[in-house]
Order: C-alpha cells, then sequence, then structure tokens
C-alpha cells in the first residue's frame, strides 16, 4: 500500500506539471513502473486511477482531433484549483467549512453530486468555452452561462442556438469541454433559471404514504406547495416543469399513490408520447 501512495502522488506531480501526459512518459517517470512488463503497468495504472478517483480526482485521455496533441491530464478538481488562486479566499476556512456542510448533506441523505462532472462546467463557464454533452435523448451544444444547486439538484444554464436554457445536470452525459477558451462574452444582466417565475409549471396533488414521498421526493425539482398528513397517508401539494422527473418519481412510487388534481394533463401526455 506504501507503493500505491507513493506511485500516486507521482503521478498526481507529473499530471499537475503537464497539460497532456502519453502513456509512456508516465511509465518512463515513475520508477515502479518501468521495469514492468506492458500487461503488469496497464493493471498497475488502473488501480492508481481507481484509487486517485476515490479521492476526487479524475485522469482522462484526451485527444483533440483538431491537433497532434492526445494524453492523459488531470480534472475533477478544477474548482478547488479556481479557488486557490483567489488571495480573497482563506482556503483552511474553506476546507472547514466545506467539511461542515458535507456532513450535513450526508446527515440529510442528499443527492450524491457528480463532482467531477460540475467541476468541468465550473471550468467552462469561467474559461467561456462551449459544452457539447448527451441530454435525454439528443446531443446538445451550447455556451454555458451558469450553474446553479436548486432543490437538492444541479442546473446548467446556456445558450442553444441562440435560445436561453436549462438543463438538469442529473440528465446530462458524455460531457465534453471545448478546446477553446474565450470563444464569447457572458451575460452582463441577470438571467434566470427555468425553474424562476415559470408560466408552464404543472400543479400537482397527490395522495400517497408520507414516507414514501420523503424517500423518493428528490428525484424531480418541484416547489412543495402543502402538506397534510394523517396517521396513513399524506396529501402533498406541489409545482413542478420538471416532468421527466415527475414520471420517474411516480414509477419509482408504483402503485401506492392516487392523483387528486393535476392542472396541465395534456403536457404529461406529450411528453409521454415523445411530443
Amino acid at each position: 500500500m506504501k507503493n500505491v501512495f507513493k506511485r500516486s502522488i507521482q503521478l498526481l506531480n507529473i499530471l499537475n506539471s503537464n497539460s497532456q501526459v502519453t502513456t509512456n512518459f508516465i511509465k518512463d517517470n515513475i520508477n515502479d513502473y518501468r521495469n514492468l512488463s506492458e500487461q503488469a503497468f496497464r493493471r498497475s495504472f488502473e488501480r492508481d486511477k481507481s484509487l486517485l478517483r476515490s479521492f476526487g480526482y479524475l485522469i482522462e485521455y484526451e485527444n483533440d482531433k483538431w491537433s497532434y496533441d492526445k494524453g492523459y491530464s488531470l480534472s475533477g478538481n478544477f474548482i478547488f484549483q479556481y479557488i486557490k488562486k483567489d488571495k480573497k479566499i482563506d482556503t483552511t476556512k474553506f476546507i472547514h467549512t466545506y467539511q461542515l456542510l458535507s456532513r450535513y448533506y450526508l446527515i440529510e441523505n442528499l443527492n450524491n453530486i457528480n463532482n467531477e462532472l460540475v467541476s468541468k462546467v465550473v471550468k467552462a463557464i469561467t474559461e467561456k468555452r462551449r459544452l457539447g454533452f448527451n441530454y435525454l435523448d439528443s446531443y446538445r451544444k451550447i455556451k454555458p452561462e451558469g450553474l446553479k444547486y436548486f432543490d437538492s439538484n444541479w442546473y446548467l444554464a446556456g445558450f442553444e442556438d441562440k435560445k436561453f436554457k436549462t438543463f438538469k445536470v442529473d440528465y446530462i452525459s458524455n460531457l465534453k469541454i471545448g478546446t477553446q477558451s474565450d470563444l464569447y462574452k457572458s451575460l452582463t444582466r441577470e438571467y434566470k433559471f427555468s425553474w424562476e417565475d415559470s408560466p408552464d409549471k404543472i400543479e400537482m396533488h397527490i395522495q400517497l404514504s408520507y414516507e414514501i414521498y420523503i424517500i423518493n421526493r428528490y428525484l424531480f425539482s418541484h416547489k412543495l406547495l402543502e402538506v397534510s398528513k394523517d396517521t396513513e397517508s399524506a396529501v402533498v401539494k406541489f409545482k413542478t416543469n420538471d416532468i421527466y422527473g415527475l414520471i420517474k418519481f411516480l414509477l419509482l412510487c408504483n402503485d401506492f399513490y392516487k392523483i387528486l388534481y393535476i392542472d396541465d394533463k395534456e403536457q404529461v401526455k406529450r411528453f409521454i408520447n415523445g411530443k
């Protein structure tokens, strides 16, 4: 285990000092890798990457199709690196505050946050780079403007084809950052995410076990209007425009709920039918 930690530290040092590092460079510059066979090196390298991932570091292989640059780079830690550069921030106090908040979130059993993805999004916003990603059943390319934590979920806001849109981070996969920075100017005016003063929210009242609601409530973003409980069940009233998350919530609740009121059935039907 001592050698594993030593190799991991050496690997971090190499990746911190270079933007992109080839496999051969890594093997030649870490003593424990140097004399291993190709297969043994690959096994050790993959184990070491998994260990670093558990500490929040992500080592990714990048291949820029527009140039000859390719190799491994370090990501997943952009936010902390950006904070360290700000002389106005006390890094020690920041770490202590983070530890306190992370314990609170664990106790509250909130959703796990995809730290690697959030770090990439912040990097793209800060450096004004384009983002490409799979979102539900389509591929999107946007100019990112902001990131906000709301109702236990992260949301990304940005321009897609000159239209300002909001994307739920949980539904994003295969995210790629553009290679060029400073491609556009950020908005100087304030903007609103889709749930803020949105005119198309669906209001719904459902009757179900209160425990089932508490367990599954973070599956969709919603504004809770009222909860009335008795000994056997609860009536939960809310508004939402996260129809995808709402359907996931209802499916996971199985048959243990009853819809008492919904003000826009047609919108839900259109979503289910793929329109």
